[in-house]
């Protein structure tokens, strides 16, 4: 079975929303990763903003620390019990010195440092003179000011690498208090200072640091993970000075939930990873001997990304939608309903209205489209007409042969009075596959037959012609009617690829007796009119001719007085149809032929005959009222007078 085609509009509808679906995930994945890339950037800049104000904020409260712990209470002794109670409280500390502002020590808990210039320690005397600059130029807030340096320098023996603080007071310019400490106090400070800045403070909503100590337990978190081994991280730190004192080389190893290490050579990093089940942003990195974590969930990065994807999606919906509707819409309407409309123009012509004109001109693809087929049409036209011409003529030379090769001149056998006959033919087409025929057949014989080919127009009159032929050369030979239709049956049956078939009806008339002797193949009953009263003679019919080899038909008789009309015809008498397609009927052509006493007046030459055919022919004109003829109709009557009538 042939598969059903489907319509542009829906192939179009489909494809369309195949092309509008994949741009739409196409730009929904390309947002989703922008956004997402997006997200992640501020993910890590809001990681380094917190980081670098926690590194901040810790080197703030160091500082804090060694001025509350080891440089103020000294100031202090100093500014307020004087030179010696400061000297007495300096017994014992080596690197602890008070200074002019030239630099120069003139109290030290180490005698040997007396008379020094603490600005030859690298670094300090730079230091200093900011420091001391910054109380002369008035940008020095409130009347004490500490610092410390952030980096490890040696001492004035050259041995010990310390930090240093410097503390000034506006009340004494000019003395200074320069403190170094040990890196082991200092980082010990550092650690206290984590613990104390690192502690229950957020990123974000849900981020938090962990404070993890060198011997990697967590020193400083939520109060659920302090004190406990950090279980994520192997830390092996390595560090080198080199000529600068600040530059140095830091390793890491960081080894994350899922086994995987990564080696770091630097004191600060920022990457992702899982901790505690949970993907996160982190920075990672080393101040005072103490690493600290800087965790930032990625569920809680990604969420505005979440949130703001939806909505772009619930956006693109609408857009990519409403970009469907539009699009669709706009090919259905220009595109779809123009060639419908082409279509519905060419279904005309195909159903045979060449004078439909194609009028879609609303672009130039349709302008042309429509300008092709009209032009096409009107040359089929032409070549229809000419085809018809010759077909005109041809039909016209066929019906010319077809008339002429059945009898028309009545009365046939003038010098005969033992009949009366007439015959007529209507062809529905130009010609018929309806024939009648009638032949002496000896003095006292007369053939007479009547036939219906199964086609028409030219392939039936050929097959009638071949028929009636046939049929003719073998009843003049003088068989009986049984013998010419078994013999005819054989030779129309030769060659006969079309599959056609004739019925007919022979009749062989004794004109002394009335005796018919008959041979029916499979056409209709003839009426018989006895004494103004008509029926159907019925006689066993046989196969129609042509439809199978090997048949044999059987002769019959029927006797015939003087004054019967023996009525034939074919079946496009009694299946001629009205307008409603009702069928004229043999009921109907029996009453019209059961005329009693009130025969049809006869004709000079025809006699009775003529009038009876001409009779029947105007009824079923009247019945049919002029719907058009669908078979051809073909009659012949005979009306037996005898001998000596």
């Amino acid at each position: 079975m042939k598969k059903k085609k489907k319509k542009l509009s829906r192939i179009i509808t489909i494809k369309l929303f195949i092309a509008v679906f994949v741009a739409f995930i196409v730009s929904s994945a390309v947002t989703y990763m922008v956004l997402y890339q997006n997200c992640e950037n501020r993910a890590y800049e809001l990681l380094s903003y917190n980081t670098s104000g926690l590194m901040s904020d810790l080197e703030g409260e160091t500082i804090k620390l060694m001025a509350e712990t080891s440089v103020l209470p000294l100031a202090d002794i100093y500014w307020k019990d004087g030179e010696e109670a400061a000297r007495q409280a300096l017994q014992g500390s080596n690197y602890t010195y008070f200074v002019r502002k030239d630099g120069t020590i003139f109290l030290s808990g180490n005698e040997e440092f007396i008379g020094k210039n603490v600005k030859d320690i690298q670094f300090v005397g730079g230091f200093m003179d900011n420091i001391f600059a910054s109380f002369e130029d008035g940008s020095a807030g409130g009347d004490t000011i500490y610092q410390a340096t952030a980096f490890p320098v040696k001492t004035l023996d050259g041995k010990l690498d310390v930090y240093y603080m410097v503390v000034i007071s506006k009340d004494f310019p000019d003395a200074t208090l320069v403190t170094a400490l040990t890196i082991d106090a200092y980082e010990s400070m550092g650690k206290d200072a984590a613990e104390t800045v690192a502690f229950n403070r957020r990123i974000g909503r849900t981020g938090y640091y962990v404070v993890i100590s060198p011997d990697n337990n967590m020193i400083a978190t939520d109060y659920e993970l302090r004190n406990k081994p950090f279980p994520y991280m192997e830390i092996i730190d390595r560090y080198s000075a080199g000529t600068d004192p600040n530059v140095g080389t830091y390793t890491t190893i960081v080894k994350m939930e899922d086994g995987s290490t990564t080696e770091h050579d630097y004191k600060w990093m920022a990457d992702k990873g899982t901790f505690w089940g949970q993907d996160c942003y982190y920075d990672f990195f080393k101040q005072y001997n103490v690493y600290l974590l800087s965790l930032y969930p990625v569920d809680e990065a990604m969420s505005q990304a979440n949130d703001t994807i939806l909505l772009i999606v619930l956006i693109e919906v609408v857009v990519f939608t409403v970009l469907f509707i539009v699009l669709r819409l706009l090919i259905k309407r220009r595109v779809v309903k123009k060639l419908d409309s082409v279509n519905a123009s060419l279904a005309a012509i195909t159903a045979g209205d060449l004078d439909e004109k194609v009028e879609v001109r609303d672009s130039h693809e349709f302008d042309t489209l429509s300008n092709d087929i009209n032009a096409t049409v009107d040359r089929l036209k032409e070549y229809i007409a000419e085809a018809a011409a010759r077909i005109d003529a041809d039909l016209a030379v066929a019906k010319a042969i077809q008339s002429s090769a059945l009898p028309s001149v009545f009365p046939p056998f003038p010098e005969r009075k033992e009949f009366e006959l007439f015959a007529s033919m209507n062809a529905a087409k130009e010609v018929g596959g309806d024939f009648y025929d009638f032949y002496m057949l000896n003095d006292h014989t007369l053939g007479f037959l009547i036939a219906d080919v199964s086609g028409k127009s030219i392939p039936g009159a050929m097959f009638m012609m071949t028929s009636k032929t046939v049929i003719k050369s073998l009843a003049e030979s003088g068989l009986p009617p049984a013998e010419v239709f078994t013999a005819a049956n054989e030779k129309l049956c030769e060659g006969n690829e079309a599959e056609m078939f004739v019925t007919a009806w022979l009749g062989f008339l004794d004109l002394d007796t009335g005796l018919v002797r008959v041979a029916n193949a499979g056409h209709n009953p003839p009426v018989l009119i006895r004494g103004g009263k008509a029926g159907y003679v019925i006689l066993k019919p046989g196969l129609m001719l042509a439809g199978m080899d090997g048949v044999r038909y059987k002769e019959q008789t029927l006797q015939l007085e003087k004054g019967d009309m023996l009525y034939l015809y074919t079946d496009g008498v009694t299946e001629a149809m009205d307008k409603d397609e009702e069928q004229y009927g043999e009921d109907r052509l029996i009453k019209l032929l059961s005329f009693g006493e009130n025969y049809p007046a006869p004709s000079a030459e025809n006699g009775i005959v003529e009038p009876v055919c001409d009779m029947v022919t105007a009824d079923i004109q009247k019945f049919t009222n002029g719907a058009e003829q669908s078979d051809d109709i073909t009659m012949l009557c005979i009306r037996y007078l005898g001998r000596g009538e």
